[in-house]
């Protein structure tokens, strides 16, 4: 969902009386409520550096369109 980083490498918090914990500075939150948490924290930061939206799919690049084949009728 969204990835956030800390200058404590371990810093811990609580969702809903569970503990989680930040693992080499980085954390990736994957529900709501841990980002509502991470969000009031201020030893932690979103990560800016990568897209937060992860549930997207990549889209296709548009077809290129070709010139069609010139033909020749005279002999």
């Amino acid at each position: 969902m969204a990835k956030y980083r800390s200058r404590y490498p371990e810093l811990s918090f609580y969702v809903d009386g569970v503990e989680r914990k930040f693992s080499g500075g980085v954390y990736e939150a994957k529900s709501a409520a841990e980002v509502a948490v991470l969000n009031r924290l201020s030893d932690a930061e979103p990560d800016t550096e990568e897209p937060a939206q992860v549930d997207e799919e990549p889209k296709a690049p548009a077809p290129t369109k070709r010139k069609a084949n010139a033909t020749s009728s005279a002999k």
